[in-house]
């Protein structure tokens, strides 16, 4: 979990001063002006680069490079987290993470192109010691109208990997850094979870027939690329079919990753001067023009980056993508590992990540389990599942199993939780809750990918389509909602209750929405949101629904002591199932359709044979039933 603190700056009305807002954090809001000399930071920006880089040389001692980066560092932050009331906020919100077991993510606005060209990343703060990306997690907002849900990805994870390297461009070495990027990756690609393919050239044509071929999740791109302060925009070096440098534009690439269905979700440009901005244009440079143009997130550089350095933020940065962590998780991983080449490098300031709203959960894929060992038949599937393996012997240690008893706590909910459900592919949990929100959840991880609001009450049930696209949800304000799950948005409210809508379930076709209520139910064509028919008969409240695997039969329980059987298509009343002394609670079809389990306030909960609906046990009753009276070929407690 993580705290957000999330902070925007623009500049002041006053030259030298800037405007900060604490836009949302644990402690609350706030304002303050300071001063800012960006002018003059921005022209330090050469001196900064090749400081950066000279420390990738190996020296002793903390070399005069660190006091540079630093000494820009102290003033960022100044202007940024320690000015007025904000620095209170920040501090205060760092103590409720820390309390609360948590990590802190700054989340930074800048809506002014001179303030976006300046290396927030070094912001040093002088009361811990720290650089602020090194002890929290560093993102750039970019401001844009519409966010899309995390991608629901059937393994494998499939990374597009481009290497360009024009003839007369600085050679790169390509071979090294997907190697690297291979190992990195091993574990989960022999799961079947990840997948690089590389393509085989780097021209406009062949990227564009590659991205139209296949579903692609990355973009990978090795190469070069620079700011053009003549037309104030970032490029790319792409390479011709001669062979030859091809620079395009980033509003170009955006137009040419379209071509792809869908977008990738996630880009990694381990090029120079990706980060790179103008001072007119807030979207001049490449990383912000592509997540203007819609991609999710963006990986780039603001310096030109040393070989060993690059290649360690490739190998650090997937390691946690293919372990199911946010992109901010691992930008930090990259930020590690880019410490780890030694020396007393300062090129983890190098890396910077654009991010598109505050999603940083970009795939939901299934949990890494099992252990890899190079050469080995990995121990599971790509679904998690257990794959068949050959028979081992003699292991050198006893396999660590997990605790089949206790995973995780998701934790978010300010009030009871009332149902969850799992995703037919079982890659997403929703959650409904007396807080009037449901949630959605990775249940791999446990991380909490989207909060629903809408509804004015408890939502009191959760049920996913059969193909996983839509979700639906029952709610105390007399109202079910359809949402759409690829952009988490309500895709219709369902009205016509009198009363509490208590639950919801989809048939197995997905051409009907059964919703209940009290004494009701009502029958919807979820395509179209339209009410098909109301089933009435129950004196009470209707608590559940459920229609059986072909969807032939729909099985309503009620607070009035009873379950009915209904034909769905034709809103026929077929069976009143009375056995239970209490309030009927809920009601599931076994996977054959042969039983029918009743749930009951009178502590039992009763099995009932489909195909003649008999009482076969009661579980806290007296045992099997098998009286009851015929009606049309059926046995079994009917009325």
């Amino acid at each position: 979990m993580m705290a957000v603190f999330e902070v925007a700056i623009g500049s002041g009305s006053v030259p030298g001063r800037v405007r900060v807002h604490v836009i949302d954090s644990p402690a609350g809001h706030a304002s303050a002006m300071a001063e800012l000399d960006v002018e003059g930071l921005a022209a330090r920006r050469g001196l900064l680069e090749q400081e950066v880089l000279a420390s990738a040389v190996p020296t002793r001692g903390i070399p005069e490079t660190e006091q540079v980066l630093r000494q820009a560092g102290q003033e960022l932050f100044a202007a940024l987290l320690g000015a007025g009331q904000v620095a209170g906020r920040y501090r205060a919100s760092a103590a409720m993470a820390a309390v609360a077991g948590e990590g802190l993510r700054v989340v930074l606005r800048i809506d002014d192109p001179a303030l976006a060209g300046l290396p927030w990343e070094a912001m040093f703060d002088p009361e811990s010691g720290a650089y602020v990306c090194r002890q929290d997690q560093l993102v750039r907002h970019v401001p844009v109208a519409s966010v899309p849900a995390p991608l629901l990805v059937r393994p494998p994870l499939r990374i597009l990997g481009v290497v360009s390297s024009p003839r007369g461009e600085y050679p790169l070495d390509a071979d090294k850094e997907k190697g690297h990027l291979g190992r990195a990756l091993a574990r989960p690609a022999a799961q079947g979870l990840v997948q690089v393919h590389w393509a085989p050239d780097a021209t406009w044509g062949g990227l564009q027939d590659l991205l139209m071929d296949g579903e692609w999740h990355v973009l990978h791109f090795i190469g070069h690329g620079a700011f053009d302060p003549v037309r104030d925009e970032g490029v790319l070096a792409l390479t011709r079919e001669d062979g030859s440098t091809d620079l395009v534009a980033a509003q170009k690439m955006v137009d040419l990753l379209r071509q792809a269905r869908p977008m990738p979700r996630l880009i990694v440009l381990n090029s120079c001067a990706g980060a790179a901005a103008g001072v007119a244009d807030l979207f001049s440079g490449t990383a912000a023009a592509l997540v203007r143009g819609g991609i999710s997130a963006v990986a780039a550089m603001q310096y030109k980056i040393s070989d060993p350095a690059a290649i360690a933020f490739t190998r650090g940065f997937y390691a946690a993508i293919a372990r199911g962590r946010g992109v901010d998780d691992a930008m930090t991983s990259g930020r590690v590992a880019i410490l780890g080449t030694g020396g007393q490098t300062l090129e983890w300031v190098t890396p910077v990540l654009y991010l598109r709203g505050h999603e940083t959960r970009l795939f939901t894929l299934p949990a890494l389990v099992g252990t890899y060992v190079p050469g080995a038949a990995p121990a599971f599937s790509a679904t998690g599942a257990a794959a068949e393996s050959p028979p081992r012997t003699a292991p050198s240690a006893p396999e660590t199993r997990p605790d089949p008893h206790f995973s995780r706590v998701l934790t978010g909910h300010t009030n009871e939780v009332l149902d969850v459900a799992f995703s037919p592919d079982g890659r997403l949990l929703a959650t409904a809750s007396g807080d009037k929100t449901a949630r959605l959840w990775d249940p791999a991880t446990g991380e909490h990918l989207r909060t629903l609001t809408g509804h004015t009450w408890w939502v009191r049930d959760v049920a996913f389509s059969p193909d996983g696209r839509l979700l639906a949800t029952a709610s105390a304000d007399r109202t079910a909602r359809l949402w759409d799950l690829a952009t988490g948005e309500p895709l219709r409210t369902l009205t016509g209750h009198k009363d509490s809508a208590s639950s919801v379930a989809f048939s197995p076709d997905a051409r009907l929405l059964a919703t209940a209520g009290k004494g009701t139910v009502r029958l919807w064509d979820p395509a179209a949101g339209e009410h098909l028919r109301t089933l009435t008969g129950h004196k009470d409240q209707v608590h559940s629904v459920a229609f059986s695997p072909d969807g032939r039969l729909l099985a309503t329980a009620s607070a009035d002591g009873t379950a009915w059987l209904w034909d769905p298509a034709a809103g026929e009343h077929l069976y009143t199932l009375t056995r239970h002394t209490k309030a009927v609670t809920g009601v599931a079809f076994s996977s054959d359709r042969r039983l029918l389990a009743t749930a009951c306030a009178d502590w039992t909960a009763r099995l009932w044979d489909s195909p003649g609906l008999v009482t076969v046990r009661s579980a806290g009753g007296s045992g099997p039933s098998r009286d009851g009276a015929r009606r049309g070929g059926f046995r079994g407690g009917v009325s």
